[in-house]
């Protein structure tokens, strides 16, 4: 494998017992046939696989005829001990070729974009070796890239997260590689990044990490079924200092995800109010206490989008525009039709830690009614989904891209695809 893999060669393999150390005793009648096969042994047993193959059928040949007679008994113990040696060193050869081959494969199935066979091939090279982080990390990438093809192909999304996942067990838990991936993937950064860090490259343990997270994040939340399972990875790839940390999809994913459920407790907090004569009740304080909670969450996570992506030129201008409309009608909600301190807010929140999806939420208890217009979130929609750029807009506008939502309405719909890039590059 190109820069990884030293093709396995076997060294002229020296017995522990000299052929030439041992005399031969051949019975006069027999003498030309022992001489042969002693002769084709010695002159092979120490040359290439084929030769000692040759080499050990001669010795076996001499002890099938020969092992029974006393006057040989020398000459046959010697074989019967050199034997095991030589038929050791045959099959680490041929193992050896094996292996070379099948690394071969690999090498060349990936550039090729035959990926029926790099994960067939993948899959044999880390049966004969799991610590092979490289080949973990490949197969841990390929779900992703042809996830953007239009039509997107999925076949090798479940693929790529275990082997995603199994890739980041390894770095964390200590297995180190030059590269972290064969063909260069993740030794330096080439996703579209802003004019002022377009050249940054990134510490090649880091941005695998990012990237491993951010992929298992982005096949993840393409699932309905698993799309919360997405948040926790999106949240780790944003830790790493790599050429994903500062896509601004990352954010409005974990914002969307908040939002979801503020945007539920709001309705839940308004029908139990409703139910109850217009008027709250402890439960109904309850949700939208815990309602507005997670709108501190969305905002945060937001702001974070709307600050990375209005940094960027490539980003279009609908996209900030949707992203900034919508923290103004969180910031109402949470702040109660306020939005005074929305803009001191974005212009910091990037010097400040983003909470970790996976702590709890803290209610935000107040006294204002539930019912009132200002604490409602019915009319808020997420609008960001309708300005992302599609995932066959021109490479500088796939930074905002962001991952499918199914057949959910606006809330938590963001667009099909995320941050696409060219196929072959990470």
């Amino acid at each position: 494998m190109k820069n990884i893999f030293r093709v396995l060669t076997l060294a002229a393999l020296m017995t522990a017992f000299g052929a030439a150390a041992v005399t031969p005793i051949f019975a006069q009648d027999d003498v030309a046939e022992k001489q042969a096969l002693y002769k084709k042994y010695t002159d092979n047993y120490a040359g290439t696989v084929e030769q000692k193959q040759i080499a050990i059928d001669a010795a076996k040949e001499y002890v099938r005829k020969y092992g029974a007679n006393a006057e040989d008994k020398e000459q046959v113990d010697y074989f019967q001990k050199a034997l095991p040696t030589i038929e050791a060193a045959v099959r680490k050869a041929q193992e050896g070729a094996k292996f070379s081959g099948t690394v071969k494969r690999f090498d060349t199935s990936f550039p090729a974009g035959n990926y029926d066979e790099t994960y067939a091939s993948g899959k044999e090279l880390l049966a004969k070796n799991p610590e092979l982080l490289d080949v973990l990390i490949v197969l841990g990438s390929i779900g992703y890239d042809e996830s953007l093809k239009t039509p997107s192909n999925t076949k090798y999304n479940a693929d790529t997260i275990n082997y995603a996942k199994m890739a980041i067990q390894k770095i964390e838990s200590g297995t180190t590689s030059k590269n972290y991936g064969a063909f260069g993937i993740y030794t330096y950064g080439d996703y579209p990044r802003s004019e002022a860090n377009k050249n940054d490259k990134f510490p090649a343990k880091d941005n695998a990490l990012g990237n491993l997270n951010f992929k298992i994040a982005y096949l993840t939340y393409l699932n309905p079924a698993t799309k919360k399972e997405a948040i926790p990875y999106f949240y780790k790839a944003s830790k790493y200092d790599s050429s994903v940390k500062n896509l601004p999809l990352i954010y409005q994913a974990i914002g969307d995800s908040y939002f979801e459920d503020a945007k539920r407790l709001s309705k839940e907090s308004e029908d139990l109010a409703k139910a109850a004569g217009d008027k709250d009740t402890d439960e109904s304080k309850a949700k939208n206490a815990l309602a507005k909670g997670y709108a501190d969450r969305s905002i945060d996570a937001y702001a974070r989008a709307y600050k990375l992506a209005s940094t960027n030129q490539a980003v279009k201008k609908e996209y900030k525009d949707g992203l900034y409309k919508l923290l103004q009608e969180l910031f109402k909600f949470r702040y109660n039709g306020k939005t005074d301190g929305l803009d001191t807010f974005v212009a910091s929140v990037m010097s400040k830690p983003m909470p970790d999806p996976t702590t709890t939420v803290s209610p935000v208890v107040e006294a204002t009614p539930v019912t009132t217009t200002s604490s409602s979130m019915s009319s808020v929609s997420n609008t960001t989904a309708d300005s992302a750029p599609a995932a066959s807009s021109s490479p500088a506008a796939k930074t905002s891209a962001a991952p499918a939502a199914g057949t959910a309405a606006k809330v938590n719909a963001p667009a099909k695809k995320l941050a696409p890039k060219k196929k072959g590059t990470r």
